[in-house]
């Protein structure tokens, strides 16, 4: 169900499968590197199974992937470290990035201003160089 989309296994594994559908047709014929960033703004509850579902489907195979965590998560110390140390043991601290929630909102507010404003973006944010954008807003919770 939809609801219970993160701790669904077959809707990662379609995630992963229509990516690289996406990598696969932009290289005309040749394989193309294709890096991934997953940018969770998730409640406390579901990061360790998305990002259980994410390392086990939705890696990339032939570039680097990236997370990038919206924090504070946990509700005190304690269930920060624990969802902390069950992400690191699937990801790398490289593979790792930690966004205040507040920061990551006015970044997805204002990403056609950095867009064209950033004299180095506006070149390469381009059909050419990336595939897709998906920003979802959906909260049935908290």
């Amino acid at each position: 169900s939809e609801e219970n989309a993160e701790s669904d296994p077959p809707v990662f594994g379609a995630l992963g499968d229509r990516v690289r559908a996406l990598e696969d047709s932009r290289g005309g014929g040749f394989r193309v590197t294709g890096h991934r960033i997953f940018y969770l703004a998730l409640p406390p509850s579901v990061y360790p199974p998305v990002c259980a579902n994410i390392k086990r489907a939705c890696m990339s195979p032939t570039g680097w992937t990236r997370i990038v965590v919206e924090k504070p998560f946990g509700k005190d110390l304690q269930s920060s470290e624990e969802l902390s140390a069950g992400i690191s043991k699937l990801f790398t601290e490289s593979q790792l990035y930690r966004i205040d929630h507040y920061l990551g909102k006015e970044l997805t507010q204002n990403l056609v201003v950095m867009r064209f404003a950033n004299r180095f973006l506006a070149p390469l944010w381009n059909r050419d160089n990336i595939a897709n954008v998906q920003i979802l807003f959906k909260e049935p919770f908290g």
